[in-house]
């Protein structure tokens, strides 16, 4: 049996049979058939930094990684934040293994997550 871990702070839900809705460039409906349950976050240490102002008054902001917790041992397969995934990346961590979600599914109106249709390796 494969271990999951999953280092997002919410349960990660897998939506079959969801469909694009190009009017609100949203994948919508389909129905749930596997809930992930959160494993504790894994967090990554931003810094950010002053740049300089854009226009005179529009502020800009560099954003450098400083450091991430360590994945856990034990598992096959990791679920993480993008920004996690980023500073993990730029940490030189093997990412392996590792995935983000693919593809968020909303409520028919668009307005709401259920959750997704699937897992993206991270490179």
């Amino acid at each position: 049996m494969t271990k999951i871990f999953n280092g997002t702070p919410h349960d990660i839900n897998i939506v079959k049979n969801a469909i694009f809705n190009p009017s609100i460039r949203k994948y919508v409906g389909g129905t749930v058939v596997l809930s992930i349950p959160s494993n504790g976050m894994l967090s990554a240490n931003v810094k950010t930094v002053d740049f300089y102002p854009i226009a005179g008054d529009i502020p800009v902001f560099g954003k450098s990684f400083t450091g991430v917790d360590s994945l856990p041992d034990g598992y096959d397969v990791y679920i993480v934040s993008a920004m996690y995934a980023s500073a993990a990346k730029s940490a030189g961590l093997d990412m392996k293994n590792v995935f983000t979600v693919a593809d968020p599914v909303y409520t028919d109106d668009g307005k709401s997550f259920v959750g997704c249709r699937g897992l993206c390796p991270v490179y």
